[in-house]
Formats: structure tokens, sequence, C-alpha cells
């Protein structure tokens, strides 16, 4: 199951984590699980791109099933990064919720 955790503040995005394997089909073959993966780097190198590290808008943390990314300060660019990614993940939850579980908390 892949977890995705986002929390908002005044509703901009602040922090955005997803965490584990999809299991869907065995490891190589699963697509919902590639899916998650490829959409998470994506927007993270998009992130990259606009500044995001640079500025010290925010951080990012990946590894093996977790991508962590936890903003410091709003800048409107990278909340629309994000807000795409958001999008994407619960596009795909329609589709595979099975396999995906997205929780969202004001803070």
């Amino acid at each position: 199951m892949i977890n995705v955790l986002i929390k908002k503040k005044q509703n901009h995005i602040i922090n955005l984590k997803i965490t584990g394997h999809a299991g869907s089909d065995v490891y190589g073959k699963d697509l919902v699980c590639a899916g998650v993966s490829t959409a998470g780097v994506g927007v993270l190198n998009m992130l990259s791109k606009k500044g995001f590290l640079d500025k010290s808008i925010g951080t990012i943390e990946i590894d093996e099933g977790y991508i962590n990314i936890v903003v410091n300060q709003v800048d409107e660019v990278c909340q629309v990064v994000l807000e795409t990614l958001e999008v994407t993940l619960d596009t795909m939850v329609e589709n595979y919720g099975q396999f995906i579980k997205i929780s969202k908390m004001e803070v």
C-alpha cells in the first residue's frame, strides 16, 4: 500500500509525504508503483528546476519507497507544481484506490 500524507496550512501545501509500495504486481511489473514514482520524481525534478532547494523554499528527501517534501516558505510556482502532484495522485486513487491511500490535513 502506498500512503500519501498531505499537510496544508491556509490552503498551501506545506508537507507532502509518499511512503510504501503499491503491491499491485511483482517487483519490476508494478505499474501503480511505477506511476506514483514517475509522478513523484518528475515533480521533484521540476521543484529543483524552479529553485526549491537553491532558494531554500523547502527540502526534499528521497529513498526507496519514500518521498518527503517539506515547504519552508510559500512560493506560488512551487505550490502549483505540488498541487499538480496532488491532483495526479487523487486521479490515481480513482482507479487504484486499493493500492493508494491519501490522507489530507489542515495544520
